[in-house]
């Protein structure tokens, strides 16, 4: 019975033995070569006395790729380095998709003007000059002077005439102030994909001194008022190059303003006057 025991837990343990070794060799997908990573295996002499067999050389693109990677990850350090390492002059420029090829920051401006204003009853032609220093690219102080060169009756007056009605009219003789100037807002433009001029859009409110000279239809003696009008306005403007723009200027201009009664005697009107003006303008120093 001891017999037949010993027997039977012979047999299991040689059983267990041929299927582990079984299950090694059914699992090796290296057909059964013992890996480097196998000491035993590895120390091993071999049979008939051959020399143990060599370790097997590591995968060549194994140090290259990390070699790759470490190159990469410091470039990409570098670059962030580069971004939180940029001083204040460089960042006034990257505002926009691409840096700015244009800079307004501590320069000024001298440019003419030349346009007109649509009045109630008579047009005006209009030529001016302007001075203006930009503090940075968002903020700048005008000066501006512009004299009523020619004016010119328009359809309304005419009719008017035509009825034998009175007409009181009062007309901008000359102006000058100056305004504050905020550009919030810089930009590029795709013309027909072969010409991107920049441009920026500007806003400015200001006080001027206005200078009209009133008169009726019928003959009434004219008089010239002095008044302070509000200014306010917006301008699109085009850079030509480095040192030269051109704009298109649209000013409002609000005041009191005095005309002479047909009977006799002077009466107060709320003026607004709209002058259209073409600025052509260079910035100094220039730049390179």
């Amino acid at each position: 019975m001891k017999h037949s025991k010993l027997v039977a837990l012979t047999l299991a343990f040689f059983a267990f033995v041929s299927f582990q070794v079984f299950a090694d060799d059914l699992f090796d997908l290296d057909g059964g070569a013992a890996g480097p990573e196998d000491p035993a295996a590895a120390e091993a002499p071999a049979e008939d006395g051959e020399a143990p067999a060599a370790e097997a050389p590591q995968n060549a693109d194994a140090p290259k790729t990390a070699q790759l990677d470490v190159n990469a990850s410091a470039a990409d350090s570098e670059a962030e380095k580069e971004l939180r390492d940029l001083n204040v002059e460089k960042k006034k420029q990257i505002k926009v998709v691409q840096k700015k090829e244009f800079t307004k920051d501590n320069r000024f401006e001298l440019g003419i003007d030349i346009g007109f204003a649509c009045g109630d009853w008579e047009d005006l032609l209009a030529v001016g000059i302007r001075a203006a220093y930009h503090f940075n690219e968002y903020i700048a102080l005008q000066a501006r002077f512009l004299y009523g060169a020619v004016s010119w009756e328009n359809e309304t007056l005419k009719q008017a005439k035509e009825a034998d009605a009175y007409v009181a009219k009062s007309n901008l003789m000359l102006t000058a102030g100056a305004s504050a100037v905020f550009t919030p807002f810089y930009g590029k433009l795709s013309v027909f994909g072969d010409i991107i001029p920049k441009y920026d859009l500007n806003a400015s409110v200001g006080v001027y001194y206005y200078r009209t000279i009133a008169g009726g239809s019928d003959g009434v003696k004219e008089i010239n008022n002095n008044d302070v009008a509000f200014q306010v306005g917006f301008a699109p403007r085009i850079f030509l190059g480095k040192n030269a723009s051109l704009s298109l200027n649209f000013d409002w201009f609000i005041m009191k303003d005095k005309r002479p009664k047909q009977e006799g005697g002077n009466t107060a009107y709320l003026k607004t006057d709209f002058l259209f003006t073409i600025n052509a303008s260079m910035f100094l120093p220039f730049a390179k």
